[in-house]
């Protein structure tokens, strides 16, 4: 059961909300997880072993926070730990990660953070066992984050205030980012999905190029637009998550991009792994050293095949370039350094992409007119054409202007109108198409 689905949108979301409403405060945790325990029901119904994995590693979660509280148990704390990572990589790599638990990857990360904060005595455990749960079953964020503070997340659970501001702006936020997975993702994305039924061998470079832009920007407003959807809906719920995106394409070096994408994935690398490392503090050699051990665990995280090495690998090469040669030079122009981000950026996608190494080369030869002749020069002409407006309308989305825009006029009753209509408009493209499922829940 997706956010972007009928059954969510018309079945769950509103009895839910409406019980949830209804109910006395006292209760209101008790409905949360219980409808958080419901939607993952339905989330996993094909394979219901994963709610019993996700039940019974919160449970245990729970317990082994109380045991190593102030930093006591040392043993229990590391054990814990390799408990996670182990179960991580076993479903990682178990029939290639084809059968990993949906949410796994996030939950585990959201928990992992609980008991290091917990172990280094920056946060009492929680010992409410059903606060507890909400802080890491709560449903917005259970498959695909945010990941958020963990003592953000439990004086949230225990005292949050429920306002019309905050179910209007919730609800806001809810559109915005359903109208970018339904109208932009799901659609913009068809000329990538083109180039690969008519063959990568067979594209013009011009075709090429069209396919990696499409499927940046279906990506983008893949995940972008879930972040929002699950933002809105804890807000909705009295919560409020930090937000993941902050215009990552108006980035200037690939350092600049990624301290703006998944932010809240980055923040949990260099809380949890780059700083206890040693971060920048032990000179060139050993942040070196520091950014190859969290790019390379930032590309297992995504999945255990070459393509996420050979992608974790371009970007830590540009980051490393960036800081020890080009980064001054990047600095003195914005237009330069702009379409230098935008070029390694969409040819960084493409592993990510194309998980095949031999497709993987035939594309990047396509990309620079490498191999034999494209079957037809003129082949990226009707996909222009036909995807003309989305384009256009993703490149504009993709800088910060639209955003300076709603921050001056979101509260304008003309917005809600439009919303109104983004909604419908959303509605009949769900019930019209084939179900999309969001990029980042294969993670």
């Amino acid at each position: 059961m997706q956010y972007n689905s009928i059954l969510f949108i018309f079945n769950f979301l509103p009895i839910f909300l409406a019980v949830y409403y209804i109910v006395p405060a006292k209760w209101k945790n008790a409905i949360l997880l219980g409808g958080s325990i419901l939607y993952y029901y339905f989330a996993v119904s094909s394979a219901p072993i994963a709610l019993a994995l996700l039940l019974c590693i919160t449970l245990l979660a729970y317990i082994v926070g109380r045991l190593i509280d102030g930093g006591k148990n040392h043993i229990v704390f590391w054990g814990s730990i390799f408990a996670l990572l182990t179960i991580l990589v076993f479903f990682k790599i178990y029939d290639g990660g084809k059968h990993l638990p949906s949410g796994l990857s996030f939950y585990l990360f959201q928990i992992a953070a609980y008991l290091i904060r917990i172990y280094r005595s920056q946060m009492e455990a929680e010992s409410n066992l059903i606060c507890f749960g909400n802080q890491i079953m709560m449903f917005p964020k259970l498959l695909s984050g945010p990941l958020s503070d963990p003592a953000s997340l439990k004086t949230q659970s225990h005292s949050r205030e429920h306002s019309l501001s905050d179910f209007h702006g919730g609800l806001q936020e809810f559109i915005i980012g359903l109208s970018f997975k339904v109208l932009l993702a799901n659609r913009v994305g068809g000329i990538f999905a083109q180039a690969g039924v008519a063959g990568y061998e067979s594209l013009s470079p011009i075709f090429a190029w069209l396919a990696i832009i499409s499927f940046s920007m279906k990506l983008y407003f893949d995940f972008h637009g879930y972040s929002l959807m699950a933002c809105g809906l804890a807000r909705m719920l009295g919560f409020h998550l930090p937000r993941n995106f902050d215009d990552p394409y108006a980035a200037k070096s690939v350092s600049d991009f990624y301290r703006r994408w998944h932010m809240t994935l980055g923040a949990w690398f260099r809380e949890y792994i780059y700083i206890p490392l040693g971060g920048n503090r032990g000179g060139t050699l050993r942040t070196v050293l520091n950014l190859l051990v969290v790019w390379l665990l930032t590309g297992l995280w995504h999945g255990v095949g070459g393509n996420y090495l050979l992608w974790a690998g371009i970007l830590v090469a540009c980051i490393i370039l960036e800081r020890l040669v080009i980064g001054k030079f990047l600095k003195k122009s914005y237009v330069v350094s702009h379409i230098y981000l935008v070029f390694v950026i969409l040819l960084s996608w493409v592993p990510f992409a194309i998980g095949d190494f031999d497709q993987m080369s035939v594309f990047y030869g396509r990309l620079f007119g490498i191999g034999a002749p494209a079957v037809n020069p003129q082949d990226y002409v009707y996909w222009v054409q036909e995807y003309m407006w989305l384009l256009i309308a993703g490149a504009v989305f993709a800088t910060p202007i639209p955003r300076k825009i709603w921050d001056k006029v979101r509260g304008c009753w003309i917005i809600d109108i439009v919303l109104f209509a983004l909604f419908w408009w959303c509605v009949y493209m769900i019930s019209t198409s084939a179900q999309d499922p969001f990029a980042y829940f294969q993670y």
